[in-house]
């Protein structure tokens, strides 16, 4: 099956948006600008990047050739990029560290959205019953800590970075069964025309350590900038 170079580049917009909301966080942070970066304007783009990324997970799950054994290995990759994000960030920031980001829950989701491959009108049922066990759970107040990765919080909690796996596994769960109804005959669809954007394909291949790398980078980058200019 030739590749569908639009889900790449859907990833690569995904990755530059986030890009750009990490700008704005990193100026807002250095005091180069004021800009509300947790609410209005900044919310919605950053929430738009969030669910195109879980999407687009979905999608390349119903895309892909990988069984349950080959998804199980990928997913394992990207939870274990989740843990050094935590591990980072843990050293850098202490107690706030991302405890269960985005990384960590596509880690997760990956095997278990291909079981429902072939179920896509499971797969719709499954992401209505993630968000209410999620908007369940945030009526609870475990004493257990370590519920968190289901959204079982106990007081106190805190993460920089927080994608529980309720009610979030409904987004990729979603993805599957959108990527079901675009791409039953795996031919390209309207959303073709992104893949016209230079970049954004290769960017999107890439994504995964552009993710990594790219914060660091940039925040160093901006800091000596401001350091030199100041």
């Amino acid at each position: 099956m030739r590749r569908l170079l639009e889900v790449d580049a859907l990833r690569g917009l995904a990755i530059v948006m986030m890009i750009i909301y990490h700008l704005a966080f990193d100026l807002n942070y250095l005091e180069v600008i004021h800009a509300d970066v947790d609410n209005g304007f900044w919310f919605v783009w950053v929430r738009i990047v969030q669910f195109l990324f879980l999407g687009i997970c979905g999608v390349s799950v119903y895309l892909s050739k990988r069984g349950f054994k080959g998804q199980l290995e990928r997913g394992f990759k990207i939870f274990m990029a989740g843990m050094l994000v935590s591990f980072v960030t843990w050293v850098f920031v202490g107690d706030g560290y991302v405890k269960f980001g985005i990384l960590h829950l596509i880690g997760v989701a990956v095997p278990v959205v291909v079981l429902f491959k072939r179920r896509p009108k499971a797969a719709i049922v499954a992401s209505v019953v993630s968000i209410l066990l999620g908007r369940y759970f945030l009526t609870l107040t475990p004493e257990n800590p370590y519920l968190f990765p289901f959204g079982l919080v106990a007081g106190g909690f805190y993460s920089l970075d927080f994608f529980p796996i309720f009610p979030w596994l409904a987004v990729p769960l979603a993805g599957l069964a959108t990527g079901q109804l675009l791409y039953k005959k795996k031919n390209p669809t309207f959303l073709e025309i992104f893949a016209k954007v230079p970049g954004l394909t290769f960017v999107g291949r890439h994504s995964l350590l552009i993710y990594l790398v790219h914060q660091p980078v940039l925040y160093s980058i901006l800091l000596l900038c401001v350091k030199w200019l100041s």
